[in-house]
């Protein structure tokens, strides 16, 4: 399956083919966790959590989801990179961007117009 642009649909969309396989009771909880990565929720940079994929793989663990954990764990679902770029270039706090650019960590900017 293609990668969707964005990595919350792509979550979801992976959960929601793990559900399709899996027991019912599981099959639900799979459902709900796809519903809230949809919302962003366990987005990378999501103000929800203070790691969203940390969250989700908390949440993946206690249910004894290891194997789509240990994906999450992996970084098959961190941003991409247009993500991140997308992300940094909405920062407008100041010191935000000023410890951006003295990390070296700021959006490309050589794309913008």
């Amino acid at each position: 399956m293609p990668r969707p642009r964005e990595t919350k649909h792509y979550l979801a969309a992976e959960l929601r083919a793990v559900a399709a396989k899996a027991q019912p009771s599981n099959a639900a909880k799979y459902e709900a966790l796809a519903a809230r990565a949809e919302t962003g929720e366990f987005d990378d940079y999501a103000d929800v959590h203070v790691c969203g994929p940390t969250a989700l793989y908390i949440e993946l663990m206690n249910a004894g989801f290891t194997k789509f954990a240990k994906r999450v764990a992996e970084g098959e679902f961190d941003a991409t990179r247009e993500e991140s770029e997308e992300w940094a270039r909405s920062q407008t706090d100041p010191e935000t961007v000023r410890i951006m650019n003295a990390m070296g960590i700021g959006p490309d900017r050589s794309r913008d117009n």
